[in-house]
């Protein structure tokens, strides 16, 4: 049987601080209890910015602009392969804080912090190019 591909977009999102927006999933959900970054699945007819702006206001109450693609890829999980799609992004009000709406919870953290929670396996490519950014970016 051929595996189905599901199409997810997420975002990236900074605040003046450059700490970035984290969510973790529900209990209930396809790897429950991990931590991504916001996003969802890309519904049909709909295109990966869009995605993102209508699933983080349902995940988090938060508008967001959709800025450019930092970096997509295809991961195949034993069940189905993700082809996820990472945006930059901008909180159109700054000041709004996220809301847990369709998450555990949310935090902001510092790109290096990444390191300390578990992310899925899709994930991890993203985490670790965030990760060299930061490093080469502290050492200028």
């Amino acid at each position: 049987m051929q595996k189905k591909t599901i199409r997810v977009s997420a975002a990236l999102i900074f605040d003046d601080q450059n700490k970035i927006i984290i969510s973790r999933r529900p209990e209930g959900s396809h790897l429950a209890g991990m931590w991504e970054f916001p996003g969802g699945k890309i519904e049909n007819g709909e295109t990966a910015e869009e995605a993102l702006v209508r699933e983080l206001a349902e995940e988090l109450a938060l508008d967001i602009k959709v800025d450019p693609l930092y970096f997509q890829n295809v991961f195949e999980y034993d069940e189905k392969f993700v082809d996820i799609s990472f945006y930059m992004c901008t909180q159109i009000h700054p000041q709004q804080e996220p809301q847990a709406i369709e998450i555990a919870e949310w935090k902001r953290i510092r790109l290096i912090e990444l390191e300390q929670y578990k992310f899925p396996p899709a994930d991890k490519e993203v985490v670790r190019q965030l990760l060299e950014f930061d490093f080469m970016f502290c050492k200028i």
